[in-house]
């Protein structure tokens, strides 16, 4: 069942990064503020009290992050993540700037940095943008690292551990297979068994994603060359685990053209998942045509894994098997499946 608990803004789909593995859709389009908060105080009124930000660079329109803010806070409502490549600032003094801008209009939630082998940022701008934020928020746990996997960890590793030195703490690998967990100090690692609040105690958590596999323009696979999944997405053994989307849902994801989708993964631009437009709809329309629409019927309530099997009792053969849930999403959106 779609039943959204936070509404994330894109405010822009402009980027100071042309990362390889990026799916947003590039445009000049900018979500205008009020529109958005009369969306979000809609929002607000029918029971959802979280939201965040993501784009595109949410940092190339401070102004947006401010006015969004100030209204969440008006309303009482709690902050979940901003995203943000962490090396968009042009100096430091402008760095300091938009991230007190954004601190003084009441934002407390997690600031999220995208780092991964994928990313082409410098360590020592990442670290300059993490320092900053401590300083100004007063405290050394609101940031976390949220990173792709690729082949090569080569990069991303070297960079992690580059931030972690420059911070004073070291970057904690799993034991098992070296994944990356967090990068903390002394003082996190020695904290109270009771979990107490240690403010001064530096603690990066970093999230792991697998490569997700996006269809190209041309057909079913993408690139070879930036990854053997982008170019291989149905040579898997085993089919995805089915979770009704509880991984990229249950939020309503506003795009910079003021369209609104019910799924923040990158299958987020197809029709089926777009529901109105902050423009013209409030909550309550959204949520109406949600319950009409076949993709949203089927990823939020019978699921994914449901589809597949119908169509293949139907007769419909897959190119293969793929593990990667989103990617089947975006690829029966665009062969208009759900509809089947």
């Amino acid at each position: 069942m779609f039943a959204p608990e936070e509404v994330i803004f894109a405010p822009t789909s402009q980027c100071n990064l042309h990362c390889a593995h990026c799916r947003v859709t590039r445009s000049a389009d900018l979500l205008d503020a009020g529109a958005a908060i009369r969306f979000l105080e809609s929002c607000n009124d029918a029971g959802i009290d979280r939201l965040g930000f993501s784009g595109g660079e949410p940092f190339l329109r401070v102004d947006f992050l401010a006015a969004l803010s100030r209204a969440a806070v008006d309303r009482g409502m709690l902050f979940d993540r901003l995203m943000t490549n962490g090396v968009w600032q042009r100096d430091a003094g402008a760095l300091r700037e938009a991230v007190t801008a954004v601190e003084e209009a009441g934002f407390d939630g997690v600031y999220g940095l995208s780092v991964d082998s994928w990313h082409e940022q410098e360590a020592e701008k990442l670290v300059q943008f993490i320092q900053t934020v401590f300083e100004i928020r007063g405290r050394r746990d609101c940031v976390e690292i949220l990173s792709v996997r690729a082949r090569d960890e080569g990069p991303c590793l070297a960079k992690l551990h580059a931030i972690a030195a420059a911070l004073g703490g070291e970057l904690e690998l799993d034991r098992h297979g070296g994944e990356p967990l967090s990068i903390a100090d002394k003082i996190w690692k020695e904290r109270p068994e009771t979990g107490e609040d240690v403010p001064e105690a530096l603690f990066i958590d970093i999230h792991r994603f697998p490569y997700s596999a996006a269809m190209s323009p041309e057909g079913e696979g993408g690139d070879p060359a930036l990854d053997v999944a982008r170019s291989r997405p149905w040579a898997d053994q085993e089919w995805f685990e089915d979770d009704l989307c509880t991984g990229p849902g249950n939020v309503l994801y506003v795009h910079p053209t003021g369209d609104v989708a019910a799924c923040c993964g990158f299958a987020n631009e197809n029709e089926g998942l777009i529901l109105g437009n902050i423009a013209r709809d409030g909550y309550e329309e959204l949520m109406a045509r949600a319950a009409d629409s076949p993709q949203v019927r089927t990823c939020y309530g019978s699921g994914l894994g449901a589809l597949r099997q119908r169509l293949e009792s139907e007769g419909f053969v897959f190119p293969g098997k793929t593990s990667d849930q989103c990617y089947f999403c975006d690829w029966c959106a665009k062969k208009a499946l759900f509809e089947a």
